[in-house]
């Protein structure tokens, strides 16, 4: 009995924590939800983008350890600082991802059946899509190094075809033990090795839902890859939707809740952004920031997700939603095309001044996503079984000159419209 006050101080720390992050806010409708997960989908996947830029063509410094103190600190604090940003957009995603795969919670006499069902259907709308989408970009690049093996885009890939043998092409398009080609695919290969055991979270957020979170949250925060994923991120997050879910926890957040943790998270991240400057290592940064920077994910999960609500409820929210239905079409043809892009805008750039990096980086960025999003229209009305199968089994809308409404019922970034 001695730890009870203890708990009971915990108890009211959560509820209190409960009632100020709904203070002014009133639990969203289902199209609300919809519309706020369309827009969650494709701004995410925007922000990924920008993180899939990775350093300046002339940094030496990688934006993962934080601004280069000594070479252009605006140019490179501004792109570390978008990195860090979004390093939420995974555990977001993969918690709205369980939050909707495990919507059978409230019948559960169901779950063989749905667990069932819902793994057959991840099939064709994850792994296939990541197998048809590898094998086109590794016989693009490696027809590519065939014909010209001094192009500099094959040096920015995961494989060396120099000297590949074939499980390395095995994993290039399959994923099995290394990244694919297209090493943004681990996010989707990890969402599908997650819904393979989710039979087993299943077991854990019925029975011993606190259990699960004690072993996938600590492997997570020490960088463990628990033997079958390559992060343990994707799995940890879907577990916490999934026991969101059971737990019938509302998903609103207040406006004045949703703009204090959006500068809470704003400030960390600057914070470690500029940790070379304000801590100063010699050659790896310390394990400790590591652990940190991944400490401050929930943080931006909660943060992001306020932001989306808040913003996805007004009108131009709404027209930026209706895009949602081509989010992983973009998140899938953005790379090798950024680093293309790169390349290519990189010879254009006069000075490698500050300014005409972070013009590259702005650059390089938004062509990329129009010229995924032009394909994908383009595709989506002149080839719509094509677009299908290389859009996560999501079609669009015929009837209408852009996305699928956000509208229709909800569905996880990588996951078909319907469960």
């Amino acid at each position: 009995m001695e730890d009870t006050p203890v708990k009971l101080q915990a108890v009211k720390f959560g509820d209190g924590f409960t009632r100020w992050l709904r203070r002014d806010a009133r639990p969203p409708t289902a199209r609300e939800l919809s519309q706020a997960i369309g827009f969650a989908r494709i701004t995410l996947i925007v922000g990924l983008v920008f993180l899939h830029y990775m350093r300046y063509p002339n940094s030496q410094v990688s934006p993962f350890d934080g601004m280069d103190v000594a070479h252009h600190p605006l140019a490179t604090f501004v792109n570390s600082f978008v990195l860090f940003f979004f390093f939420s957009a995974v555990p977001l995603l993969s918690l709205i991802s369980g939050w909707l795969f495990f919507s059978f919670a409230a019948r559960p006499h169901a779950a063989r059946f749905e667990l069932q069902r819902r793994i057959r259907r991840r099939l064709r709308s994850l792994y296939l899509p990541l197998v048809f989408w590898n094998a086109v970009f590794l016989a693009i690049l490696l027809s590519l190094f065939l014909w010209r093996a001094s192009d500099p885009l094959p040096g920015v890939l995961n494989i060396r075809f120099e000297r590949a043998g074939w499980f390395d092409y095995l994993n290039a398009v399959f994923g099995l033990t290394r990244h694919p080609v297209g090493f943004q695919f681990w996010f989707v290969r990890d969402l599908f090795v997650t819904v393979l055991i989710s039979p087993l979270l299943w077991l854990l957020l019925r029975h011993a839902p606190y259990l699960g979170l004690a072993i996938l949250g600590p492997a997570w925060l020490a960088g463990h890859d628990l033997l079958i994923f390559f992060r343990s991120d994707v799995v940890f997050f879907f577990h916490l939707g999934g026991w969101l879910r059971i737990g019938g926890v509302s998903l609103e957040v207040g406006r004045r809740a949703a703009l204090t943790l959006a500068l809470a998270y704003v400030v960390l991240v600057a914070l470690r952004a500029a940790a070379p400057l304000l801590l100063g290592w010699d050659d790896q940064r310390p394990e400790w920031l590591s652990v940190a920077t991944r400490a401050m994910r929930p943080i931006g999960v909660l943060a992001c997700w306020g932001m989306v609500l808040q913003l996805a409820a007004t009108p131009a929210g709404a027209a930026v939603a209706r895009y949602g239905g081509l989010a992983f079409f973009l998140y899938a043809m953005h790379f090798p095309l950024i680093a293309e892009v790169k390349i290519q805008l990189w010879r254009l750039v006069p000075a490698p001044t500050d300014g005409w990096m972070l013009a590259h980086y702005l650059a390089s960025v938004l062509i990329t996503v129009a010229i995924a999003l032009c394909a994908g229209l383009l595709l989506a009305y002149k080839a719509p079984r094509c677009f299908a199968l290389m859009n996560g089994g999501r079609a669009l809308d015929a009837g209408n000159s852009r996305a699928e409404p956000a509208t229709r019922p909800a569905a996880a970034v990588f996951e078909r419209k319907r469960d």
